[in-house]
């Protein structure tokens, strides 16, 4: 029995002995309500649709966050991998199936989504540092190529809701505070009219961090109207604000220099003054209008300007002064009918999105700005039209699409100083999905499909030339991925589960490198091509009265299938920055009286810093633990919590800087530390 075998027979074993499957009477209700999804465009139950989705509902439990990481609320869903947690100039590095781990800052490869508008730009760069955590209500995780929804960049997708409900005109807020000098202040209220809701939030994070010069703060606001002109039409309109004045980056340091001091900055990162100052503004809108049962049309438009100033640990080019301005307009029209009992819902639709960056590089003079290096305009222009198809007949739902998207992306450089390196490239591509789901039994469900993927570098990537000059680096292609699988769902009283196993050939993978002649600062350039596969496994079980369980492992086997470089060929090495095991446990108690505690676990195998596999970065286990107690006195609503962050004070990386130069790769984690505070709502 060869080693993929051993871990399919782990993986089915682990489902049926934690689900009620040979239970007498267990398949004849479901426990939980039905779950339709908005990141399928179509929506769909989550059980009927033939993807591997995650979905997750906050709303229990949030309170008992410490609302710091958006990793803590990712970590159960499988198939997904996230490092730097605590870096905030760097941001979280989400993976998904292997997509986004090439990432130096920032989300790479997986499409964000918040309340309906993308968080992405239309180069396919994603950050969260302007999500008000606490917002969240519920996230749901397509695991695999899904650019058939939402064009470049989608190599997986994080669709996230945040409060959309106001029962009663209400205020809330709170106070928190946490090792490492942190400090979270909320405040934020919900007013309920006969056709209007309107619920703003707003927080202040403050942190000294776990490192040495690794500090950051952040103000947030976000605001949401939902307005009814009648049952038919619906507006609702989006606000977010947030500026961020500093997030200090303590930098890598190499194994040597963790051993010796794990809290310690890299002092060159310190003599360049390496941080970030970032301020953004993003609004969306969002109109609906139901024809009647069968006919639907929507609309959305978003605009979203950023302003970002951060220096880099080195001289040339190492303060980018960068102003981005992107907006985008989508439209699509469904269409429901029933042909002899069965049912069609077909959409069609269109997406436009611009984005225009200005792009500026100074030098950086320990941590003083010099004269100018570089002075570009970076645009990316994009059309994408799309068609997809649900047809159930019988207990079969079979779901077709297709997209074309056109993509340019133009540089015009302004610092003709070392003559003109202005250019443009044309980066289109088609894709499609196709899947079948069907209905074995009552609650139990089987889904196979295949579904393509493309993701174009991002502009900051392309303008990172190894050459060192102005312009885009012409060499570097986009990256272009098929995804087959073949799943098991079940949906059963007091337990949910699925299983998936997945196959996906990748070309022209974008992967990140460093120069001896420019230590520090990120180049990128195209894998031969790759060869990922491997299996998921969800469970969520209702143990007893008051206890409920949820487990997930993955395991990834990512290998380079062609990739030749003057210094190795590395054919079948493991792709870095990504574990081939990973186990979470998620364990949470919750009473009737208010009293609510979640333990949570992760176990995350050896993974590899570097293209050639000769750098490890060891295997860990961390385990937190959150309490809270729902105290409820009249119209007030009291909500202590407390919460201890790695127990077993496990020293391991927060982050590994793949292919960084000098040894360089590791960024060490927070040993144990602890938070709590109090929340409200009247």
């Amino acid at each position: 029995m060869n080693q993929l075998t051993r871990q399919i027979v782990f993986c089915l074993l682990l489902l049926f002995s934690t689900t009620e499957y040979f239970a007498q009477d267990s398949l004849s209700t479901i426990n939980l309500e039905p779950v339709v999804l908005k990141s399928s465009k179509i929506g769909t139950l989550k059980e009927r649709l033939p993807l591997s989705i995650t979905a997750i509902d906050f709303q229990k439990n949030q309170d008992s966050k410490q609302q710091l990481n958006f990793n803590d609320y990712l970590v159960n869903t499988p198939g997904l991998f996230a490092l730097n947690s605590n870096n905030y100039a760097q941001d979280l590095r989400v993976s998904i199936r292997g997509f986004g781990a090439r990432s130096a800052f920032g989300i790479r490869g997986v499409k964000i989504i918040v309340d309906g508008i993308p968080e992405t730009t239309p180069d396919g760069q994603g950050q969260i540092d302007n999500l008000n955590l606490g917002a969240i209500k519920t996230i749901e995780v397509i695991r695999g190529p899904s650019s058939l929804l939402y064009g470049n960049a989608s190599g997986g997708v994080i669709y996230i809701n945040t409060i959309d409900e106001v029962k009663s005109n209400s205020v809330n807020g709170g106070i928190s505070f946490g090792s490492y000098n942190m400090s979270l202040y909320q405040v934020g209220f919900g007013l309920k009219t006969n056709k209007t809701n309107y619920i703003f939030q707003s927080n202040q994070i403050k942190t000294n961090g776990y490192r040495v010069f690794s500090g950051f703060k952040n103000t947030n606001i976000n605001g949401r109207i939902f307005h009814s002109f009648s049952k038919q039409s619906k507006l609702n309109f989006n606000i977010n604000y947030s500026d961020s004045p500093y997030a200090q980056d303590a930098g890598s340091l190499n194994a040597e220099a963790v051993k010796e001091n794990r809290k310690q900055a890299r002092q060159r990162n310190i003599d360049f003054d390496t941080q970030e100052n970032v301020r953004q503004l993003k609004l969306g809108l969002n109109y609906t209008y139901s024809f009647n049962n069968k006919l639907k049309f929507n609309t959305n438009a978003f605009f979203s300007t950023r302003d970002f100033y951060g220096k880099l640990p080195f001289e040339f080019g190492g303060i980018i002064d960068l102003d981005r301005f992107y907006h985008g307009h989508g439209s699509n029209l469904s269409l429901k009918s029933t042909f002899n009992e069965n049912k069609n819902t077909v959409q069609v639709g269109y997406e436009l999105a611009f984005q225009n960056d200005t792009r500026q590089r100074y030098r950086n003079s320990e941590g003083i700005q010099g004269e100018e290096t570089l002075n570009q305009k970076e645009l990316f222009n994009s059309i994408g039209m799309y068609a997809i198809d649900h047809f159930t007949i019988g207990k079969f739902l079979l779901r077709a699409g297709i997209r074309y998207d056109t993509n340019k992306l133009e540089a015009k450089d302004a610092f003709l100083g070392n003559g003109d390196d202005s250019g443009a490239i044309n980066l289109n591509s088609f894709n499609y999905s196709l899947g079948v789901n069907y209905n074995i039994y009552k609650h139990h469900y089987l889904f196979t499909g295949i579904s393509t993927s493309f993701e174009t570098p991002v502009l900051s990537e392309l303008s990172s030339n190894p050459n060192n000059s102005g312009g885009f680096n012409e060499n570097l292609k986009a990256q272009n991925a098929v995804n087959y699988e073949i799943g098991y769902k079940l949906n059963v009283k007091n337990t949910v589960a699925e299983v998936s196993l997945f196959y996906i050939p990748t070309k022209n993978d974008i992967v990140p490198f460093e120069l001896e002649a420019f230590p520090d600062r990120d180049f990128f350039r195209n894998a031969g091509s790759t060869i990922r596969k491997g299996i998921e496994v969800f469970v969520k079980q209702k143990i007893i009265k008051n206890v409920t369980a949820n487990t997930s492992y993955t395991y990834s086997e990512f290998e380079y299938k062609n990739y030749e470089l003057p210094s190795g060929d590395f054919k079948g090495k493991a792709l870095p920055g990504i574990p081939k095991h990973r186990i979470t446990l998620n364990t949470t108690f919750a009473n009737v009286n208010g009293f609510f505690v979640a333990l949570q676990g992760q176990h995350v195998g050896t993974l590899y810093a570097n293209d050639s596999n000769s750098v490890k970065d060891e295997s860990y286990t961390v385990l937190n633990l959150n309490l809270k107690y729902d105290l409820k006195l009249k119209q007030f609503k009291l909500t202590p919590f407390l919460g201890f962050n790695n127990l077993l004070n496990t020293k391991y990386n927060d982050n590994i800087r793949i292919n960084a130069f000098g040894g360089r790769y590791f960024e060490p984690a927070p040993e144990f530390n602890v938070f709590g505070g109090l929340r409200f709502r009247i």
